[in-house]
């Protein structure tokens, strides 16, 4: 085994690891993948030596590449190898669900117990399952790994009314699902196979998928060579629909062999044959080409392949088949003036007791800069929000003003719909990442929330942002957020001008204003905590202006 030869040659590495070998015979290429505690500590002129030790290794005419990766497990990586690992090898045990198995992680240990029924561990003791996977993992990782079985002796409690509302959230997305579609004609086949699936609109596609089609025009296109493969062409350009949606494209196009001698070694053909299939493939090669040519900015086309997420985790479309087409005009109705809902469908508003300060001296007067206005303050919580597809909400909150008083608030937790457990700032608000799968998604929440600030100034930080990743979610039921936006900094500034309070504090700090304002601040991270302070701190400057 090329490991062996390697903890040979390289005595003083002996947590090094070969992850992968993958053979691919039709372009004579081997990818090697090993792996370190920490690659770093590697230094480049040592991973060259690795590399060309394990070269010396590979067949004679196979081109072999060797990429380095850190050996690191937390719990949550692990557990997916290991169901991953289970599910491929093992699916008899594909049932044992992760979250009946415990991990724990201590320096270079890792122990899993798989807590399982009186019949299942039985099964896997006479199977040799736990040593079979320690096996594995000796060969594949550095770590310690120890596995053990434990048998349940009481079945989980079920949750009923948690069921309950898991069947309802179901229900909900699949009535929210959009099932928009556009209609096309004129195709004619530039790569790949024939496909009759109607292309879907670029912003409902939000998640990986394995079969998808779209459409659009073909903008940024650029065509080069793979570095270690000349038969290999990448062509890669962005596709834009009717609807502004927009996504990344790669399209691998594969040349045939032309080599006489290859193709004689190859094949075990004559001469003559040899020369004959080398210019068929050849004549093949040159249409490839000119398809590729052909294909250009401005040009209209129909793409079928696999949505993934991208190195900058973006999503992108790895495309099979493609098609120049003529694309039909979107319906009317996409024009995003639907109106909102007549009544809430998952979150409703609570009435909110009317916030006043009665600790000061002198009132002033009830008119402000916000008298005759209706607004909401809106705050999130988002593990980001610069990328709509990657950043996801897990909680939002909208209080209302009316004439500077608070009225109602709207509030939900949001079903990010994945793991986000390693964002520090989800146990400051009060909520576990498993738990979330319990609460509505964003685009079962946009509706309602729509509903709520509509015809409603916002104010809020990060305004522009928060609602360029609204607006991706509720493009698909032709809602959009045109509210005029206020920067809360620059209204907390404003009303301080305008009100009873000698000076002002830096109304960038909400801790700060709350204190001016003497409104209690509990949590300066949990959205429900500061959009209802802010609403507070409005009202009490509200009631207390010049």
């Amino acid at each position: 085994m090329i490991i062996d030869v390697l903890h040979k040659f390289f005595p003083n590495l002996a947590d090094l690891r070969m992850r992968e070998i993958r053979i691919d015979k039709f372009q004579r290429r081997v990818s090697c993948v090993l792996s370190y505690p920490n690659v770093d500590e590697l230094s480049a002129s040592l991973r060259q030596q690795i590399t060309d030790v394990v070269r010396t290794q590979i067949p004679k005419g196979y081109f072999c590449s060797v990429r380095f990766v850190d050996d690191q497990f937390g719990v949550n990586s692990f557990l997916k190898n290991l169901f991953e690992l289970i599910n491929k090898r093992y699916p008899i045990y594909s049932n044992i669900g992760k979250n009946s198995t415990e991990v724990q992680v201590e320096g270079r240990r890792i122990d899993v117990t798989f807590n399982v029924s009186a019949v299942t561990k039985k099964n896997m003791e006479l199977s040799d399952f736990c040593a079979n996977l320690q096996e594995y993992y000796a060969e594949y990782t550095c770590y310690e790994v120890n596995f053990d079985v434990r048998e349940q002796v009481e079945s989980p409690v079920v949750d009923v009314s948690e069921q309950e509302k898991l069947v309802q959230l179901a229900v909900n997305r699949e009535l929210l699902r959009p099932s928009r579609y556009f209609s096309v004609s004129g195709k004619r086949m530039m790569f790949g196979k024939a496909f009759e699936s109607l292309p879907m609109y670029i912003s409902d596609l939000r998640n990986p998928m394995d079969n998808c089609t779209v459409c659009g025009t073909v903008s940024q296109k650029k065509c080069r060579q793979a570095k270690n493969n000349p038969l290999l062409q990448i062509c890669s350009f962005t596709l834009t629909d009717a609807t502004g949606g927009t996504i990344p494209c790669v399209l691998f196009v594969r040349l045939a062999i032309t080599d006489v001698e290859l193709i004689m070694s190859e094949t075990g053909r004559g001469e003559a044959e040899a020369r004959t299939l080398s210019q068929k493939r050849a004549l093949a090669n040159d249409k490839k080409m000119k398809d590729i040519l052909w294909l250009s900015d401005s040009m209209t086309v129909a793409a079928h392949g696999k949505a993934v997420f991208g190195q900058n985790g973006q999503l992108e479309l790895h495309v099979y088949d493609l098609c120049s087409c003529v694309v039909a005009p979107i319906s009317p109705d996409k024009d995003f003036r639907k109106e909102p809902a007549e009544s809430y469908l998952l979150i409703k508003p609570e009435p909110f007791a009317e916030f006043r300060q009665i600790n000061f001296v002198s009132q002033g007067s009830d008119k402000s800069v916000l008298t005759g206005r209706e607004c909401v303050v809106l705050h999130v919580n988002a593990t980001g929000l610069s990328n709509p597809i990657e950043d996801k909400l897990f909680a939002l909150c909208a209080v209302k003003l009316v004439n500077g008083h608070m009225t109602e608030r709207l509030f939900s937790y949001i079903n990010p719909e994945r793991d986000i457990s390693s964002d520090k700032r989800l146990h400051s608000c009060g909520v576990e990442n498993d738990k979330l799968i319990f609460y509505p998604t964003l685009t079962e929440v946009v509706s309602d929330l729509f509903k709520f600030v509509h015809g409603c100034a916002l104010i809020g930080v990060d305004l522009s942002q928060i609602i360029a990743l609204l607006d991706y979610y509720a493009a698909p039921m032709n809602y959009r957020f045109a509210n005029e936006c206020i920067a809360q900094t620059e209204l907390l500034g404003q009303l301080f001008e305008n009100s009873l309070f000698n000076g002002y504090p830096n109304c960038a700090k909400l801790e700060d204003v709350a204190k001016k304002c003497k409104v209690p601040c509990e949590n300066v991270v949990f959205c429900r905590e500061t959009a209802t302070t802010v609403a507070r701190c409005i009202s009490v400057l509200c009631s207390n202006s010049k």
